[in-house]
């Protein structure tokens, strides 16, 4: 996902630490969708679809999960010149720090907030506790009658990612959906001390580099690290995905074709990651808060960090790696699992509309223009040529000196592939892996939550005590992980898993698995 590496789950975030990849290039206007993008298998569109109805002004607000860009003002004033000359619709963006987005979001819709537009997710704003709790619209009409660019872009295995009870709640964002965890760190630093990244096959091995930063460079984080942990960016290189949502019990093992759930949090895999955690905690590896630190950008941008988890790499982000924070400090990347096409990668990056919104069909029409219009899509990506960043110089995006707009949020916003800075190449490339990287055992399969609301709640009271000090090393291990575990039985966790297993049993017979 993003290039500066906002780790999701990062979330992701991957916190997703997630990298972006970089999108397809194109001339202004371009309305022709993404190369070699699979046709959807939806059904045919309506004429509605493709014959614009006279419109009045309306205005949208979209919620967005990303650090607060100074410069929102031009850029909303420049997409919405398109936006009231296209679709008569002057559109409020609503960024929210990533640390604060969950939070904020309740908040939101507890109180019935109108809004119209949400960035949703397994790991931010869960997509389907939302759905239990009917925050979203079902979008499955609204698709067929108001957004053929999308229809046509999507492949089918998106749709049935997306699929709570066979409706749609949230559009995907089209990107790379495969799961590949990696680790980066800072390129002058690991030359410094003779650091191969071809040494970095597990989390474990880059223990050598922080041990490094540690001793020679006191100032700074040798690895990154905020309240959210790193074991859901890590997710598949522990073996695993994730069922009903980042920390919600319940996972099966990418190895298990049975599909025998299990509760991740009692695994030894858990147990050696916090393990690890606390080892790297103690040595300082670590900052001493991370179990309250919201997320890492002040670090990065300051060049502090040395080296943090990733996920969902795109071959531009593995050919050529971003840089961690600022434009001074180039990275390597190691990866550490090959890629895996997950319905938990997929639903990683979303966009609801409100059960609110007074306007879903313009709600779905900008989405279907935010698709189609590259001019529009771009202005939203990286701000205005001229004033946030500089010509593009062939597919390599240069930043104006303090620019106050770059979000890096190419992941977050529609078809990605429409960025200006991914060669068609690279996007082939993206595509191609979406296509091509083995899938998860569960691969289509969504959870319905409806049946275990109630202890989805109480365990997720549990794991907001639990998992930023156990994830972050800063509670002992010996003492705090048979608690968390006690505590989330308690709260439901056997019941949930319970659930999930009669869910999977269920669908592995549609499948005839």
């Amino acid at each position: 996902m993003q290039k500066t590496f906002k780790v999701v789950g990062v979330g992701l975030a991957l916190g997703l630490a997630m990298s972006s990849i970089l999108a397809g290039c194109s001339s202004k206007n371009e309305t022709s969708s993404s190369p070699s993008a699979a046709p959807s298998a939806s059904a045919a569109v309506s004429p509605a679809a493709t014959t614009a109805p006279k419109l009045e002004p309306v205005e949208l607000t979209w919620y967005l999960d990303n650090t607060p860009p100074a410069d929102v003002a031009t850029v909303e004033a420049a997409m919405n010149k398109i936006l009231q000359e296209k679709l008569k619709v002057t559109l409020h963006l609503k960024f929210v720090d990533w640390g604060a987005y969950d939070q904020k979001m309740q908040v939101v819709n507890a109180a019935g907030e109108n809004y119209d537009l949400a960035f949703t997710a397994n790991w931010a704003n869960n997509y389907y506790q939302n759905v239990s709790k009917g925050t979203f619209i079902p979008v499955d009409d609204l698709l067929q009658k108001y957004a053929p660019t999308i229809l046509q872009t999507i492949p089918k295995i998106g749709w049935d990612a997306a699929k709570v009870n066979g409706k749609i709640y949230a559009i995907p964002n089209y990107q790379v959906w495969t799961m590949t965890n990696a680790i980066g760190f800072r390129k002058d630093l690991a030359d410094k001390y003779g650091f191969k990244s071809e040494n970095v096959k597990t989390l474990a091995d880059l223990e050598p580099f922080l041990a490094q930063v540690k001793q020679n460079n006191p100032e700074m984080v040798p690895y990154e690290m905020d309240k959210a942990g790193t074991f859901g960016v890590n997710l598949v290189a522990y073996g695993f995905d994730e069922v009903a949502g980042r920390n919600i019990p319940g996972a099966i093992k990418l190895t298990d074709s049975s599909l025998k759930i299990v509760n991740q949090f009692e695994s030894d895999e858990f147990k050696s990651y916090v393990n690890l955690m606390r080892d790297w905690n103690k040595k300082g590896y670590i900052r001493k808060d991370a179990a309250t630190l919201a997320d890492g950008q002040a670090d990065r941008k300051a060049g502090k960090t040395a080296s943090l988890s990733l996920g969902n790499m795109g071959p531009d982000d593995l050919d050529n790696p971003p840089n961690i924070g600022s434009t001074s400090y180039p990275s390597y990347v190691s990866r550490i699992t090959q890629p895996y096409l997950l319905t938990s990668s997929i639903i990683a990056t979303m966009t609801g509309i409100s059960s609110t919104s007074k306007n879903p069909e313009r709600a779905v029409m900008l989405l279907d223009l935010l698709f189609k219009d590259k001019e529009l899509y771009n202005i939203f990506a990286n701000g205005i040529e001229g004033k946030h960043y500089q010509k593009p110089e062939g597919y390599k995006k240069v930043d104006m000196k303090d620019s106050t707009y770059n979000p890096q949020f190419d992941w977050e916003i529609g078809n990605s592939f429409n960025s200006l800075f991914m060669s068609p190449t690279v996007a082939d490339a993206s595509i191609k892996m979406n296509q091509s990287a083995k899938g998860s055992p569960i691969l289509g399969f969504t959870f319905d939550p409806n049946p275990v609301k109630a202890e989805i709640a109480q365990t997720a009271t549990v794991t907001a005590q639990y998992i930023p000090l156990l994830t972050t090393g800063s509670a002992d291990t010996a003492q705090f992980l048979p608690e968390f575990i006690d505590k989330l039985k308690k709260a439901g966790s056997d019941k949930i898993i319970a659930e999930e297993q009669k869910q999977i049993d269920a669908w592995k017979q549609t499948k005839g698995k």
